[in-house]
Protein backbone atom coordinates (compact mmCIF):
# COMPACT_ATOMS: atom_id res chain seq x y z
CA UNK A 1 0.00 0.00 0.00
CA UNK A 2 1.53 3.51 -0.86
CA UNK A 3 2.01 5.93 1.49
CA UNK A 4 -1.11 8.55 1.66
CA UNK A 5 0.97 11.71 0.27
CA UNK A 6 1.68 9.83 -2.79
CA UNK A 7 -0.88 10.42 -5.10
CA UNK A 8 0.56 8.36 -8.20
CA UNK A 9 2.93 8.15 -10.07
CA UNK A 10 4.92 11.26 -11.91
CA UNK A 11 6.17 11.68 -14.92
CA UNK A 12 9.74 12.74 -14.38
CA UNK A 13 11.16 11.49 -17.61
CA UNK A 14 11.29 14.64 -19.46
CA UNK A 15 12.73 16.42 -16.70
CA UNK A 16 15.74 13.65 -16.06
CA UNK A 17 16.87 13.73 -19.65
CA UNK A 18 16.68 17.84 -19.38
CA UNK A 19 18.66 17.21 -16.54
CA UNK A 20 21.22 14.71 -18.05
CA UNK A 21 21.82 16.95 -20.87
CA UNK A 22 22.53 20.29 -18.77
CA UNK A 23 24.89 17.94 -17.09
CA UNK A 24 26.80 16.78 -20.04
CA UNK A 25 27.27 20.06 -21.33
CA UNK A 26 28.11 21.46 -17.89
CA UNK A 27 31.50 18.71 -17.94
CA UNK A 28 32.46 19.44 -21.29
CA UNK A 29 32.72 23.03 -21.08
CA UNK A 30 34.73 22.42 -17.76
CA UNK A 31 37.10 20.10 -19.70
CA UNK A 32 37.20 22.30 -22.07
CA UNK A 33 38.58 24.73 -19.48
CA UNK A 34 40.82 22.66 -17.88
CA UNK A 35 42.36 21.56 -21.12
CA UNK A 36 43.54 25.33 -21.97
CA UNK A 37 44.63 25.78 -18.13
CA UNK A 38 46.72 22.53 -19.07
CA UNK A 39 47.98 24.26 -21.85
CA UNK A 40 48.96 27.39 -20.48
CA UNK A 41 51.03 25.36 -17.98
CA UNK A 42 52.66 23.35 -20.44
CA UNK A 43 53.60 26.65 -22.69
CA UNK A 44 54.69 28.50 -19.46
CA UNK A 45 57.18 25.22 -18.89
CA UNK A 46 58.56 25.16 -21.67
CA UNK A 47 58.76 28.18 -23.81
CA UNK A 48 57.26 31.10 -21.55
CA UNK A 49 59.89 30.69 -18.40
CA UNK A 50 62.59 32.14 -20.43
CA UNK A 51 61.29 35.79 -21.27
CA UNK A 52 61.16 35.65 -17.12
CA UNK A 53 64.00 38.07 -15.42
CA UNK A 54 64.87 36.80 -11.74
CA UNK A 55 66.16 39.67 -10.09
CA UNK A 56 67.60 40.41 -6.21
CA UNK A 57 67.86 43.90 -6.86
CA UNK A 58 64.55 45.23 -4.93
CA UNK A 59 65.55 49.41 -5.93
CA UNK A 60 65.18 48.40 -9.50
CA UNK A 61 61.41 46.94 -8.98
CA UNK A 62 59.77 48.36 -6.35
CA UNK A 63 57.91 51.38 -7.36
CA UNK A 64 58.55 50.92 -10.74
CA UNK A 65 57.24 48.21 -11.96
CA UNK A 66 53.45 46.66 -10.92
CA UNK A 67 52.94 44.44 -8.70
CA UNK A 68 51.42 41.19 -9.21
CA UNK A 69 51.60 38.36 -7.49
CA UNK A 70 53.64 36.67 -4.61
CA UNK A 71 55.47 33.39 -5.39
CA UNK A 72 55.97 30.60 -2.50
CA UNK A 73 58.26 27.87 -3.18
CA UNK A 74 57.02 25.94 -0.17
CA UNK A 75 53.04 26.22 -0.47
CA UNK A 76 52.94 24.45 -4.16
CA UNK A 77 50.97 21.51 -4.60
CA UNK A 78 53.17 19.34 -5.35
CA UNK A 79 55.58 19.68 -2.55
CA UNK A 80 57.77 22.08 -1.76
CA UNK A 81 60.80 22.78 -4.36
CA UNK A 82 63.74 21.83 -4.55
CA UNK A 83 66.51 24.54 -4.14
CA UNK A 84 67.81 23.00 -8.03
CA UNK A 85 64.35 23.97 -9.05
CA UNK A 86 63.72 26.83 -7.53
CA UNK A 87 64.27 29.16 -10.54
CA UNK A 88 62.52 27.39 -13.13
CA UNK A 89 59.82 27.16 -10.55
CA UNK A 90 59.87 31.22 -10.00
CA UNK A 91 59.74 31.48 -13.73
CA UNK A 92 56.83 29.51 -14.85
CA UNK A 93 54.53 30.50 -12.53
CA UNK A 94 55.65 34.06 -12.82
CA UNK A 95 54.87 34.18 -16.81
CA UNK A 96 51.68 32.06 -15.75
CA UNK A 97 50.55 34.80 -14.18
CA UNK A 98 51.24 37.21 -16.59
CA UNK A 99 54.54 39.14 -14.95
CA UNK A 100 58.04 39.34 -16.96
CA UNK A 101 59.99 39.94 -13.68
CA UNK A 102 60.86 37.83 -10.23
CA UNK A 103 61.78 39.81 -7.14
CA UNK A 104 63.72 37.04 -5.54
CA UNK A 105 64.02 36.97 -2.39
CA UNK A 106 64.88 33.73 -0.83
CA UNK A 107 62.03 30.72 -1.27
CA UNK A 108 59.61 33.37 -2.07
CA UNK A 109 59.59 35.64 -4.84
CA UNK A 110 57.45 38.73 -6.15
CA UNK A 111 55.96 38.99 -9.37
CA UNK A 112 56.12 41.88 -11.29
CA UNK A 113 55.03 43.67 -14.70
CA UNK A 114 58.02 45.62 -15.58
CA UNK A 115 58.17 45.64 -19.56
CA UNK A 116 55.48 46.92 -21.92
CA UNK A 117 52.58 44.70 -20.74
CA UNK A 118 51.37 41.38 -19.47
CA UNK A 119 52.57 38.05 -21.19
CA UNK A 120 51.04 35.53 -22.71
CA UNK A 121 51.76 31.83 -21.15
CA UNK A 122 53.72 30.97 -23.82
CA UNK A 123 56.40 34.39 -23.43
CA UNK A 124 54.56 36.54 -26.33
CA UNK A 125 53.57 39.89 -25.09
CA UNK A 126 49.99 39.75 -24.58
CA UNK A 127 47.68 42.27 -26.55
CA UNK A 128 45.12 44.33 -24.37
CA UNK A 129 41.58 45.23 -26.29
CA UNK A 130 41.75 48.83 -26.45
CA UNK A 131 39.06 50.82 -25.10
CA UNK A 132 36.59 52.72 -27.83
CA UNK A 133 35.65 56.26 -27.50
Amino acid sequence: MPPPWDTGRVKTKPVTALLGLLLAAGLAAGCAQVTEAQKGRQQAKTTGKYKVRLTEDSESVVGTCKFVTAINADFNFKGPQTQAGLYDYFREEAVYASADTVLVRGRVGEAYICGPGPLNPDGTLRILPQPTQ
